[in-house]
């Protein structure tokens, strides 16, 4: 057992530094599967700058519920007039490895279109190994109306280096529905260069006004995430899982508060 989880490890660590993963930044986004218009928090900015709540997000996980890989995300996005200000920062530990990703963001709202940039600081150890890093640029755009939304990302718009090889551009598309007053659907597309499309598509069901439920599917890898939001006043309390198509489940708990305009 210990043999498989340094293979593991192993495999994670040479996947982070070399490709830059698109982790989940919330407990949202594990059930989601990184889509972000099915239920917009602090943490969406990060993945698409045009993408926000205003509010505080505080989450954490063990990665394919190994205990001996945690991370932890805080997010804080400020409205000032028809902008927004993200902060945030992820945190992945682990006894051999660490990475910490700094995000700054800011996007400008103008009647159905908003568009934002995040400027990304990534920075990794490898016990025994010098520290290095990078700076990374996002692009995103949102054009919305009453009941149908749409989004698109390019992250590392800049074709940043990480260790003298240049990081991946991922492209993120998303179409987001009402379908009822208590009911939404996303579909949406990733793709990044020198892999093939991924596609996903995720529901949104309001039991209640206290009460969200989120399910999603996603190609290419196939993958299955599931989550509950419990709403009480600003405060949103979420918790998912998420598959994968060798290792554990990834459970994912977050906390969040929202901040009005």
């Amino acid at each position: 057992m210990k043999i498989l989880f340094l293979l593991v490890l192993l495999l994670l660590i040479s996947c982070l530094i070399a490709i830059d993963l698109n982790l989940p930044q919330s407990a949202v986004h594990n059930a989601a599967n990184n889509l972000n218009l099915i239920y917009p928090t602090a943490s969406s900015m990060s993945m698409n700058p045009a993408i926000c709540l205003p509010g505080l997000e505080t989450s954490s996980t063990y990665l394919f519920n190994m205990e001996e890989l945690s991370k932890y995300d805080l997010h804080l996005v400020i409205p000032l007039g028809n902008c927004c200000f993200h902060l945030g920062d992820s945190y992945l530990d682990h006894e051999f490895y660490s990475e910490n990703q700094a995000v700054l963001g800011i996007n400008y709202s103008s009647h159905n279109l908003t568009a934002g940039f995040n400027v990304r600081m990534l920075s990794s150890q490898v016990k025994g190994y010098k520290d290095t890093g990078s700076t990374i640029f996002d692009g995103g755009l949102k054009w919305s109306n009453s009941n149908v939304s749409s989004a698109l990302a390019v992250r590392n718009i800049t074709q940043s280096e990480y260790e003298g090889s240049i990081l991946p551009i991922v492209y993120l598309w998303e179409s987001c529905y009402q379908i009822t007053k208590c009911s939404r659907i996303s579909f949406g597309l990733e793709k990044e260069n020198d892999f093939d499309f991924s596609f996903k598509f995720a529901g949104r069901y309001d039991i209640l006004r206290q009460l969200s439920l989120i399910s999603s599917y996603q190609f290419e890898p196939n993958r299955i995430g599931m989550g509950a939001v419990f709403n009480l006043y600003k405060f949103n309390l979420v918790y998912s899982v998420r598959t994968h198509q060798y290792l554990d489940l990834t459970h994912y708990i977050s906390l969040s508060y929202e901040i009005t305009h």
